[in-house]
């Protein structure tokens, strides 16, 4: 037998959660823990024995827990193929959460978890895995998709015979029941996020994307976590200055370890080079969020998640820029053709499959490190790729000046004197908004001379948010436990706003832990 490696796709999971497995076949008479030269069946049937017995002590429990997973990869092609005929039968008439091995492109093993975030693991019996889906869509990673799956393999009546074995999702198919009681199964959803690197390059490539922004690679769009899934509410989360979608891995691990929040949310990237000018890049998020929807039909109104830059593109998504406020940044632009690059990034209407929108760490206002000798440094270091050079020379005949200028980076764009920022904050947002922003701690007096060491807090300060939490931290806080609660606790107001008859109770601002809630300082 040889390990499948054929491509295939991941069938539609229903939503609904099986509360375990019926075994057909199981052994039943009891017997002493087997010798190593034992069958395969034998041994997992001891292992089982060592976890049903009351008086085991936990590390017996452990070892059997560990033996029986390296016996289950020892064995692994072998068992792969057995699970494409699965003896193991949902309690069910459908078969919600098995898999065929040979739905993906790979399988790999996850010999030990790395534990990093408790709530995305489970101690149980079978062994973890990643299964790699192909990129079959244009949102997927370059790569292609990583899911979490766990290989049973439990013993037959006849030893002789081996194992029933089944490849299934951990996060649906929770237990399994046996002769010897019921177990649950082990879970690891951490590997999937790790196997996947959260999708994006190291900070390495977001400090080269920032001052070659010609060199990104393709063009910016936004990356899925998982496949798009209609029935769950996306949040997207839209990066800052020199950065890339890997910064948001602790804090989506964070955000999944919340059950309710990882059945009924999912998560996308937006990807792109940080050095452009921010109107630019807020068009360019503009129309992925539009592809979006061409390519994969309807979805849930969008929660937008932006960190300090990622913030300002976030909030041109659910603002209005009039063609009298376009004047004020650029003088001629309303008279710029319609289907012109200017004209678009600075003429916009919001959307309307947003909800809601998170600023986190955001310069509203600018960002005095951008005005400094530091931010001419960078504007210096930045080189605008061709193309937007040779379309800002296409139109220097239409908006005179234009060619004698220096074209804007986004450092630039982040300077309190930007006209772009102080024309966009002089927008009011179309749907509810939270702010999520950082004290140092190095203030001298009130909270409004505060700062995150880059941002100052009236910059950060939205007077129309919904709710404003400061947590001490610099300006790389968004992953701050006090940051993360905000976050769960927005999620679950959306939830729970959104949700038809029937809505189970969710968190609110009521309900809030108690040194959360006294970390709130809420502005109206």
């Amino acid at each position: 037998m040889s390990s499948p490696t054929n491509s295939g796709f991941l069938q539609p999971l229903v939503s609904a959660v099986l509360s375990g497995f019926v075994l057909v076949g199981c052994q039943s008479v009891p017997a002493p823990p087997a010798p190593p030269d034992s069958s395969l069946a034998t041994q997992l049937d001891a292992s089982l024995r060592i976890l049903a017995a009351p008086g085991s002590r936990e590390s017996e429990r452990d070892g059997a827990l560990a033996d029986s997973r390296r016996l289950t990869a020892d064995r692994l092609p072998d068992l792969l193929e057995d699970a494409t005929k699965s003896a193991l039968i949902p309690a069910g008439p459908e078969r919600s959460g098995v898999h065929a091995p040979a739905d993906f492109a790979n399988l790999a093993p996850v010999p030990t978890s790395r534990v990093t975030t408790p709530g995305l693991h489970r101690v149980g019996i079978g062994l973890p895995m990643v299964g790699a889906l192909p990129p079959a869509d244009a949102n997927a990673p370059r790569a292609g998709y990583r899911v979490p799956l766990t290989l049973l393999a439990l013993p037959k009546s006849n030893p002789s015979e081996c194992c029933d074995a089944a490849l299934v999702d951990p996060d649906r198919v929770r237990s399994v029941r046996t002769v010897h009681g019921e177990f649950a199964i082990a879970m690891d959803l951490e590997a999937p996020i790790d196997a996947i690197r959260a999708t994006g390059p190291s900070p390495v490539a977001g400090l080269l994307k920032l001052i070659r922004p010609g060199r990104f690679s393709g063009t910016p769009r936004v990356v899925f976590l998982q496949p798009f899934a209609p029935d769950k509410i996306p949040v997207v989360l839209v990066h800052g200055l020199m950065s890339t979608p890997l910064m948001w891995a602790p804090l989506v691990k964070a955000l999944l370890a919340d059950e309710r929040i990882r059945t009924h949310f999912q998560f996308w990237f937006f990807f792109y080079p940080t050095g452009q000018p921010v109107p630019l890049s807020a068009l360019q998020l503009r129309e992925a969020l539009d592809a979006v929807a061409r390519d994969h039909g309807p979805h849930k109104p969008m929660v937008l998640i932006g960190h300090s830059m990622g913030g300002i593109l976030s909030r041109a998504q659910v603002s209005r820029m009039s063609a009298r406020e376009a004047e004020t940044i650029r003088s001629g632009v309303a008279s710029l053709p319609e289907t012109s690059l200017v004209r678009r990034a600075l003429i916009f209407d919001p959307r309307r499959d947003v909800s809601r929108a998170v600023f986190m760490f955001t310069p509203h206002r600018g960002s005095r490190l951008a005005a400094n000798n530091l931010g001419a440094w960078g504007i210096r270091l930045i080189r605008l790729p061709d193309w937007l050079l040779g379309t800002m020379m296409h139109y220097a005949l239409l908006i005179p000046g234009i060619a004698e200028e220096r074209p804007p980076t986004s450092i630039h764009g982040l300077s309190p004197n930007s006209s772009f920022l102080r024309a966009l904050d002089r927008t009011q947002p179309t749907v509810p908004t939270h702010t999520i922003l950082g004290d140092r701690g190095r203030r001298r007096g009130s909270l409004l001379a505060s700062s995150d060491g880059v941002v100052a807090y009236s910059s950060a300060h939205l007077a129309a948010a919904k709710s404003e939490v400061v947590v001490p931290a610099g300006h790389g806080g968004f992953d701050h436990p006090l940051a993360i609660a905000e976050l769960r606790r927005i999620l679950h107001q959306e939830l729970a706003e959104t949700s038809g008859p029937g809505k189970s109770a969710s968190m609110t601002s009521n309900s809030m832990p108690g040194k959360h809630r006294d970390a709130a300082n809420k502005r109206k």
